[in-house]
């Protein structure tokens, strides 16, 4: 409940009403314009990566993504909740250690 309601505070506080007729509600964040050629790079580049992953953790981690909870997936593929969860544990640490090591070298060579 305590984590509940700061997190509402915490939103109400980032949230800002604008006073046009259609009452639009602005989320302030970062204020940067991102570059969409990088990002859809980015993006191709790590859907690829994803795509490389073992199928036994590449479908957990995408349903996971798609925003499926980990007892739906357990409950999708008959395995115990542990199982999924680290399926997907491993998912990201391979991700991690996929984008580390590409972008690891961009660092390195600027």
């Amino acid at each position: 409940n305590i984590f509940i309601n700061n997190y509402r505070k915490k939103m109400k506080a980032n949230t800002i009403m604008d006073s046009t007729d259609n009452l639009y509600y602005i989320n302030s964040g970062s204020v940067t314009i991102a570059n969409t050629g990088d990002s859809n790079i980015l993006m191709k580049e790590l859907t690829s990566m994803i795509e490389g992953l073992d199928e036994s953790i590449k479908i957990p981690f995408l349903m996971h993504y798609q925003g499926y909870k980990y007892q739906e997936i357990a409950d999708h593929f008959d395995l115990p909740l542990g199982t999924v969860k680290s399926r997907i544990f491993f998912a990201r640490k391979e991700l991690k250690a996929l984008i580390s090591k590409r972008y690891g070298q961009l660092r390195r060579k600027s």
